[in-house]
């Protein structure tokens, strides 16, 4: 057997939605494990900005957007054969607002996306547009042609929103329970495929998303602290801490069907 720090060393990874957040922080990790790793945008700009910035030859990128189907899996199928895929793309307004996740703030409360009542669909079937669709999509591209060789595997990426809606978060919470039925099917489905499919499913991570929700950097500075000091572990991921679900995820020859919680012990709470 491969040693377990070699196994990624060489090793095809395409990383969907890596140009940012928790999936660039996967893709580094994948990086310093010896990968060749392809990260895919929407975005040509950010693609070119941040394979620059990497300025390394095993790290590479590509446009492609999830919401044109046919498209986006054309560009899987011509990145084909891979031994890994990652599926961490969210569009920008998907990700759940936790500004009162703070000290003194009832666990209840922790999501708060709306109530249902105010809940504008149009929106919210967009946000479905990317995450769950997007999965949705590698999914297919997967099972209908040869793009993953067999004892790779495809992540995907949900949020523990599934797990305690509370009452404010009914639709967020949903979609991302919906990728953690998606993850057990596409398990089964793809297993004579022989290629593994799991879930990670980050709690609140501070990234730079979060710059372009009208928070300065103090105030975000402060709130990840307040946030972080209340968690069992003491602090509030970056998206390295968040990186080692990832890679846990593609090395773990065992696991499929799994979901992969990395919280700070937020479901303690």
């Amino acid at each position: 057997m491969v040693s377990s720090r070699d196994k990624l060393v060489g090793k095809k990874i395409v990383v969907v939605g890596g140009s940012s957040g928790i999936g660039h922080g996967a893709a580094i990790a994948f990086l310093e494990h010896g990968a060749h790793v392809i990260i895919i945008s929407s975005s040509e700009a950010k693609v070119k900005t941040v394979t620059s910035d990497v300025d390394d030859p095993h790290f590479t990128g590509k446009v492609g957007n999830v919401r044109d189907e046919e498209s986006f899996i054309a560009v899987l199928r011509s990145l084909a054969p891979i031994d890994h895929l990652v599926f961490s793309g969210v569009d920008k307004v998907s990700t759940v607002t936790l500004w009162k996740a703070i000290v003194g703030v009832p666990k209840r409360q922790l999501i708060i996306r709306g109530s249902i009542a105010d809940a504008d669909f149009d929106q919210c079937k967009h946000l479905f547009g990317v995450k769950f669709w997007g999965a949705a999509t590698c999914g297919k591209a997967v099972a209908k042609y040869d793009i993953i060789s067999p004892g790779g595997s495809l992540t995907l990426t949900s949020g523990t929103g599934a797990m305690n809606p509370g009452k404010t978060a009914s639709i967020g919470g949903a979609l991302n329970a919906g990728l953690f039925t998606m993850t057990q099917g596409l398990a089964n489905e793809l297993a004579e495929k022989r290629i593994r499919v799991n879930c990670v499913v980050p709690g609140m991570v501070a990234t730079e998303l979060w710059d372009k929700m009208g928070k300065t950097k103090e105030d975000q500075e402060k709130d990840f602290a307040a946030f972080g000091n209340a968690l069992p572990v003491g602090f509030c991921a970056t998206s390295e801490h968040i990186a080692e679900a990832y890679l846990y995820a593609v090395r773990a020859d065992y696991a499929t069907g799994s979901l992969i919680t990395i919280d700070g012990g937020g479901v303690l709470r």
